[in-house]
């Protein structure tokens, strides 16, 4: 495919798209299952928001997204992460979040919590989230 170009010349149209990105990533149960595990949509959506923090740094001399983006200040967004992150399992014919590796559950949560920043412990414990709520809706499934 040929190079395609898409421009966004004002602050308010790039912030715009990144509350709907936002929206669209977190939404619990979303329409399209795979949007909040995209690692294309993971990686535009850090690259907005990227241009977001420098414009308000270099205009506004502010560091207002650092704080911001730190998923460890955002409980809301991790838990609709994990969710999410189980809903795409459960969707799936054949549930494969038991069947990766660390290192892919590891590149799997980075794709569900983008494009907020964390530690290796933010990602140890989305797994470990992951994990207990598949068990919990796995037991509960049986039981009916």
């Amino acid at each position: 495919m040929g190079e395609v170009k898409f421009e966004i010349k004002e602050y308010y149209d790039l912030l715009n798209l990144h509350k709907a990105l936002l929206e669209a990533k977190f939404h619990r149960h979303p329409d399209n299952e795979l949007v909040p595990a995209s690692p294309i949509i993971a990686r535009l959506h850090n690259e907005i928001v990227d241009l977001l923090a420098k414009h308000d740094f270099e205009v506004k001399g502010k560091e207002d997204w650092t704080s911001w983006r730190m998923i460890e200040n955002r409980d809301d967004y991790m838990e609709k992460a994990v969710d999410n992150a189980v809903f795409y399992d459960t969707c799936r014919h054949d549930s494969e979040w038991g069947k990766l590796s660390f290192k892919e559950k590891s590149d799997r949560a980075k794709n569900f919590l983008a494009p907020f920043t964390f530690t290796e412990k933010d990602v140890a414990v989305f797994i470990r989230e992951v994990a207990i709520k598949l068990s919990q809706n796995k037991k509960a499934n049986t039981a009916i």
